[in-house]
């Protein structure tokens, strides 16, 4: 299926003009609200130096709030879709902060693990609307769909420095990456998990997750109904 592309303005966290390129029929516009106008990953108030890194990258638009925000920031993306990887790129040219992003083409998980990512299900009207949403984990894959597949990247793979900042969204990927060496690095996390069905027989939870992270972070929940977490290092 052919979808159309058009720019759009935003603004950021703290009130810049962001440019971004959407995709017409899919959730890109929502997408790109949320991050951007609706700070849905809370950046609004943090003044961010050093490296930040954003698994599960999508159009960018996580990444351009806090580069755009942040002036004296770099950004590591991690994206598997062919697709949205263009759009990455594009998204950051157009706003001028290319020159401070690194894109990388793969999938997060536990490191040297065989990743398999299913998009662009032809099926009814929501699987359309979030074609290029990339799942690691597929309960029912009997639509016809895209698939990529990647040695999965956990942080070790990425960087051996200290970040500032950790954007995890990656419908079921973050299981296996936050099982890393090096937590300790990260100052800040804020992502979702998700209650998948994991290789060992269990779901993902908020127990799972607390289980991983309060070793060396400090874990919360902004909407206690939801699956967004912040995770502040102890």
């Amino acid at each position: 299926m052919r979808y159309d592309i058009h720019r759009e303005w935003f603004r950021s966290p703290r009130g810049r003009s962001v440019l971004v390129y959407v995709r017409e029929s899919t959730n890109d516009h929502n997408t790109a609200q949320s991050c951007l106008n609706e700070d849905e990953y809370r950046t609004r108030d943090l003044h961010l130096t050093g490296l930040a890194v954003d698994i599960g990258g999508f159009l960018g638009t996580v990444a351009l709030a806090l580069l755009i925000d942040n002036p004296n920031l770099r950004v590591i993306l991690v994206e598997p879709i062919p697709e949205n990887l263009d759009m990455i790129r594009r998204n950051l040219s157009v706003n001028g902060v290319a020159d401070r992003a690194t894109v990388i083409a793969g999938a997060a998980g536990r490191s040297g693990d065989l990743v398999t990512i299913a998009y662009a299900f032809q099926g009814e009207e929501n699987e359309l609307h979030h074609a290029f949403v990339g799942n690691a984990v597929v309960a029912d894959a009997t639509f016809e769909h895209k698939e990529v597949a990647y040695p999965a990247l956990g942080l070790e793979d990425l960087t051996d420095g200290e970040i500032a900042y950790l954007k995890i969204d990656c419908e079921g990927g973050e299981w296996g990456f936050l099982t890393s060496p090096g937590l300790e690095r990260i100052a800040r996390i804020e992502g979702e998990y998700h209650p998948v069905l994991l290789p060992d027989g269990t779901t993902g939870s908020r127990e799972r997750l607390e289980a991983l992270l309060s070793p060396t972070h400090i874990v919360s929940y902004p909407d206690p109904d939801g699956w967004g977490f912040t995770a502040i290092r102890r």
